[in-house]
């Protein structure tokens, strides 16, 4: 079962359509494995279409905006059709929207990686200001400690990890904020594949990382020769 949701800023924001991209991407990865939020964000946008369709010159009057909602809620969730089972750490079918951006096969992706247990891809969903990715943890590996100097939204795709803050499962909407220090550990089973998007660089804790990490980027970004 999924433990961790997104809260009704990003539901809102994701039925309005005004997340950007990459946050996007991470709420609809949530939304394949995750039922009660598939529902949340119909309602949300019946609930914004009827608003549309209603407005007046005039203010809505007190009390009909709570009146709309609660008769939308009440509403059956036609339609709604259940993703694969949360806890089902077989499932090996992408979510919609990474498979669009995978072509189904994460192995074509090009991959980078930190250590024996550790590898990361960069994804282009065509937003600039956050850095998209998919991680691939082998059973039993960590990521290195590092801190945040922004948010973080992590949701897990496949097997599970645990940190200081908990253990989380396949579906589960995971964030970070500025500031904060952990260290993901795949559990022992199974390998662990996650999508994370961040809209600041992270800071390795320890300076052996630091620096190969600096090594690494610098290899990734330099220009190839030409034929």
């Amino acid at each position: 079962m999924v433990k961790y949701h997104p809260d009704a800023r990003f539901l809102t924001d994701y039925a309005a359509g005004s997340l950007p991209s990459s946050q996007a991407l991470c709420v609809a990865t949530h939304l394949h494995y995750c039922a009660g939020c598939r529902l949340r964000v119909g309602e949300l946008t019946e609930l914004g279409a009827e608003l549309f369709m209603q407005q007046r010159p005039a203010t809505i009057a007190a009390g009909e905006f709570d009146r709309l909602l609660k008769r939308v809620a009440a509403q059956p969730a036609a339609g709604v059709k259940p993703g694969p089972a949360a806890n089902d750490h077989s499932v090996t079918i992408l979510p919609r929207a990474l498979y669009k951006l995978t072509n189904g096969n994460t192995e074509r992706l090009k991959w980078q990686r930190v250590g024996r247990k550790f590898r990361y891809s960069s994804l282009n969903v065509g937003d600039s200001t956050r850095e998209t990715t998919l991680l691939d943890i082998k059973a039993g590996g960590k990521v290195p400690q590092h801190r945040h100097q922004g948010d973080e939204i992590t949701v897990i795709i496949k097997g599970s990890f645990s940190d200081q803050e908990g253990k989380y499962g396949v579906g589960d909407f995971i964030v970070r904020t500025r500031g904060e220090i952990h260290q993901p550990v795949a559990s022992q089973d199974q390998d662990c594949l996650c999508l994370t998007t961040l809209d600041a660089p992270i800071v390795m804790s320890n300076w052996f990382m630091r620096f190969g990490m600096k090594l690494l980027n610098r290899r990734h970004s330099r220009p190839g020769k030409a034929a």
